[in-house]
């Protein structure tokens, strides 16, 4: 196994997007803010894990907004 030096493992797990995404289930809205995450889809993972389940890749997206960290 390859040893990772430290500051290669945490520029491997660190995001540089930020994520403010609104989604309507049914009559709820769910707001995330400042989710980082690689991409769309793993903002809208851990918005699913952090609501339950209730969230899910077939929500209608009402707000979304993404920005790129430096």
């Amino acid at each position: 196994m390859q040893k990772l030096k430290l500051k290669d493992y945490l520029q491997t797990m660190a995001h540089n997007k930020i994520f403010d995404i609104e989604v309507m289930v049914d009559d709820m809205v769910y707001v995330g803010k400042e989710i980082r995450a690689k991409n769309k889809n793993h903002a809208l993972q851990i918005m699913s894990v952090m609501s339950g389940g209730e969230v899910s890749k077939d929500s209608e997206i009402i707000y979304y907004e993404e920005r790129t960290i430096h």
